[in-house]
């Protein structure tokens, strides 16, 4: 790290010398160091293939080498060990050396901890993990009473966990319950220069920040049947993701994101005790250093919360805490970390002789922020603890308890599904009540006589839009209180079209389908013989449809893909690759696109689509050639000009590949593309620019070979996309990119097959068709349901058929189609909007 002869070599080439760079000292005038070059230390030893092979045994500091190699016969006292994760360190190491014993055909290195800036003297990392998943964990560690839920109706898109923990035993006992839900992104940022000309030569670092983007939901219940006193923190589920490495020159940096969440409880009851908070929080927590401020904290947040008052017969004083500690560790050892506690403070104590209190109950979220090791080079731990938010909801001072009922569920505002059964709960304070009566817009629901307030309300013969519940509290026969929520019962669900009456049998095939309104959509469709192409009309949002294409003589062979250019012209492909537009129905003929004749002479169409910028952008081979390509046409002026074609530079002659293309805006996407060379890979080709140049590249998915089918896309912005396809074993897979297309997550979908086409309402929530008849043991279930982004799917059971679907489109949240073989097609619609 000090090497004289480097300095002095630095030295002799300088042309003009300026001031040494120190911590809190500025150069005079220039030069601002230069943080984009790395530099290694001369010390750092990174292992090669041929290294690694060699080593034996790894323990906590020795390695055993048994045999020599380049680097090992080489070694000596100071040099840094460093690699990435290996069979031998699952986390990759960073070791300096302390000592060499060799004998017996044998090194044995003895080592120590090294600090990052030791090996690496100049250098720069920067990333953002995108949210962390649960498809990313290596390993977990759940308690007893802790349950990691599949993800259903919720935003959020990591964790959603219930909890019940109980802390002491016997009398002296306290009961934790609740949930979490987690949604969370790390960030790290770590900028280092290297001063060589400083008496002694040092590293100081320029820019230091690790912290995490956050949204959480925590509620968190507290009941005492006995009393207790006790301290008492328990880590209830720890969860080790897979490793992260990222090279800063030759040397690989290993980050292991590790995230704990705990209980931690502290106070004392006398008596019977309940109480519950919950909070939903979210914001950009960290830690920062610089060389001119040294430490502070990154804290930026927003947050809601909600409580029901405490239940208690004499004093008590009680803190519990629910939260996440999330850390970065390099190397497998502790780094920067962020934790993040959703705490509930009640401190109460009944007068004497009277039934007045004096009773403070808080609501809050906490946060502790810090770096506890020197893997990076500060010498020294560092931590700040802070309050992000701290309410009070309750204060008395020598005053009565109210007594009170309160809605736990449904929150006031809901939406809720129609012809359902929906449990109402709610929470009471002050003495026991006789009972509760629930009643919806006046009408007595029903009444419970005892904890817990539970009542469960069937609504198949309830209205729908909004309603008025009302919870009474009832002692003796007198009304003491009463609370009120407004929801509103929805009617969001699937049902059969049935097109039988335009001739459609089960052997027809409908191949996609568009709306452009709420009400206007057109279909397409023919027989599955390839011959009978139609289209079909609808002005009532798909509940009725008109055949508007002609028939007999005059029909074209299948149609398969739609593109909507306005009301009165609409273009489709058939399945022999021609292009026609519904113009002219009367006297149709595939040279009607008079451009696109030339277009696409010689040229069978596989997909057709149109971008932002009004091009009609299609894919195809070359007749008769090994060759694929991209052709575009201007669409905007009507007269689809043609253009030169591009060539795909990947190629592979077997059915049924196809290369495919969607468009979502300027972001474009070529897909299913082989090599007749590789079998052990796709490709992709990308455009940020409306078709009007492209970007080809390895299908950066681990998995994916040229077995695997892909046969539809969808992108939410230029980041947010997913493929679905066939996986080789048979099964669905749906794959996953958050970077716009360079990089992809698969997940294999095990339940189902060859899905089709996809279709995202959100990050979160959407639609799968599954495009195979069934044979043998698949299933009939056509339509999947994601709620988690892809990561599970769950079947649609209205649209169960031996027929394949083929297409699933959305226009906004409350119309969805799926189109598929035989006469029935399947709408979905929500009635009764707010």
């Amino acid at each position: 790290m000090r090497n004289l002869l480097l300095i002095v070599f630095v030295i002799g080439i300088l042309i003009s010398p300026f001031a040494c760079k120190k911590k809190n000292t500025k150069p005079d005038p220039d030069p601002t160091p230069d943080t984009t070059t790395v530099i290694v230390s001369e010390n750092t030893k990174v292992m090669d293939l041929e290294t690694r092979n060699a080593i034996s045994k790894i323990d906590t500091t020795n390695f055993t080498f048994s045999s020599e190699t380049d680097i090992t016969k080489h070694f000596k006292i100071g040099d840094i060990l460093v690699d990435s994760g290996s069979e031998m360190a699952a986390y990759g190491y960073l070791r300096k050396v302390k000592k060499i014993d060799s004998s017996k055909g044998e090194t044995v290195v003895e080592t120590e901890p090294a600090g990052l800036t030791e090996a690496i003297l100049q250098g720069s990392i920067n990333f953002n993990s995108g949210k962390l998943k649960t498809s990313q964990i290596q390993r977990m560690e759940l308690a007893d009473g802790v349950k990691l839920k599949t993800l259903k109706n919720t935003y959020f898109t990591v964790f959603d966990l219930d909890y019940n923990q109980e802390f002491g035993s016997g009398k002296d006992k306290i009961t934790v319950s609740g949930s979490t839900q987690l949604d969370i992104e790390i960030f790290f940022d770590f900028n280092w220069s290297y001063c060589i000309l400083c008496a002694p030569p040092e590293v100081e670092v320029d820019l230091f920040q690790s912290g995490v983007e956050i949204n959480q939901s925590a509620s968190i219940d507290v009941t005492s049947e006995y009393g207790a006193t006790l301290t008492e923190r328990i880590p209830f589920a720890t969860f080790y993701f897979e490793p992260w490495t990222f090279f800063v020159g030759p040397v690989p940096v290993v980050f292991i994101p590790k995230i704990q969440l705990f209980i931690e409880v502290d106070g004392s009851i006398t008596a019977n005790f309940s109480a519950g908070a919950s909070e939903t929080f979210n914001g950009k927590l960290g830690t920062r250093y610089t060389s001119d401020n040294g430490w502070e904290s990154i804290k930026d947040k927003t947050f809601t919360f909600d409580y029901y008052p405490p239940q208690l017969d004499v004093s008590a004083s009680i803190e519990a805490n629910v939260g996440p500690e999330i850390s970065l560790m390099l190397y497998g050892v502790a780094g920067p970390f962020t934790n993040v506690s959703a705490c509930s403070l009640l401190d109460a104590e009944l007068h004497t002789g009277t039934d007045n209190w004096d009773l403070d109950y808080t609501i809050g979220v906490k946060s502790e922020v810090g770096i506890r090791v020197d893997v990076l080079i500060f010498e020294e731990a560092w931590k700040k603890d802070f309050c992000l938010f701290e309410q009070n909801l309750m204060h008395l001072e020598d005053e009565p308890m109210d007594i009170g009922v309160f809605f736990k569920s449904p929150t006031d505002g809901d939406w809720l599904p129609k012809e359902s059964t929906i449990e109402l709960s709610a929470r009471t304070t002050g003495p026991a009540p006789t009972r509760l009566d629930f009643y919806n817009n006046g009408n007595l629901i029903g009444s419970v006589a005892e904890e817990p307030w539970l009542l469960n309300w069937n609504t198949v013969s309830a209205t729908y839009g909004e309603h008025q519940l009302v919870v009474n509290e009832i002692i003796g026969e007198n009304i003491v209180d009463s609370d009120t929520v407004n929801v509103s019962l929805l009617d969001a669900k699937w049902e059969i079209v049935d097109l039988s009456d335009l001739g459609l049998t089960n052997e027809n095939i409908n191949t996609d389908v568009f709306f452009s309104a709420s009400n206007e959509g057109w279909m397409v469709g023919g027989t599955a013989y390839g011959f009978g192409g139609y289209m079909l009309h609808s002005t009532n949002g798909g509940v009725d449809w008109q055949t508007i294409s002609p028939t007999g003589v005059l029909a074209p062979n299948t149609l398969d893909n739609i593109v909507f250019m306005n009301e009165g012209e609409i273009l489709a492909t058939t399945i022999s690759g021609e292009v026609i537009t519904s113009v002219g129905w009367s006297d149709i003929k595939y040279q009607t696109l008079d451009g696109f004749e030339i277009t696409y002479k010689n040229f069978e169409v596989s997909d057709i689509t149109i971008s932002n910028i009004g091009n009609l952008v299609a894919v195809g081979n070359v007749i008769n050639e090994e060759g694929y390509q991209i052709m575009s046409a201007k669409a905007v002026t009507g007269d689809y000009v043609p253009s030169p074609g591009i060539n795909i530079p990947y190629y592979y002659s077997d059915m049924p590949t196809k290369p495919k293309i969607y468009f979502r805006n300027a972001k474009g996407i070529v897909y299913n593309l082989k090599s007749q060379s590789n079998p052990l890979r796709q490709y992709i080709m990308l455009s940020d620019n409306g078709g009007l140049s492209w970007e080809p590249i390895q299908l950066n998915a681990s998995g994916i070979t040229r077995d695997d089918d892909i046969y539809g896309a969808f992108f939410l912005d230029e980041n947010k996309g997913w493929l679905v396809g066939r996986e080789s074993q048979g099964f669905a897979c749906v794959l996953k990119t958050t970077d716009g297309g360079q990089s992809w997550e698969k997940i294999n979908v095990e339940d189902a097959y060859n899905f089709g086409s996809i279709w995202m309402l959100s990050t979160e929530e959407g639609y799968a068709t599954v495009n195979i008849i069934n044979t043998g043991d698949i299933v009939k279930t056509k339509l999947y349901h994601t709620q988690d982004g892809g990561y599970t799917w769950s079947p649609i059971n209205i649209v169960h058929t031996r027929l394949p679907m083929k297409k699933v489109f959305f226009r906004g949240p409350y119309l969805g189609y799926t189109v598929g073989g035989g006469s029935d097609v399947f709408k979905f619609s929500v009635r009764n909007k707010l």
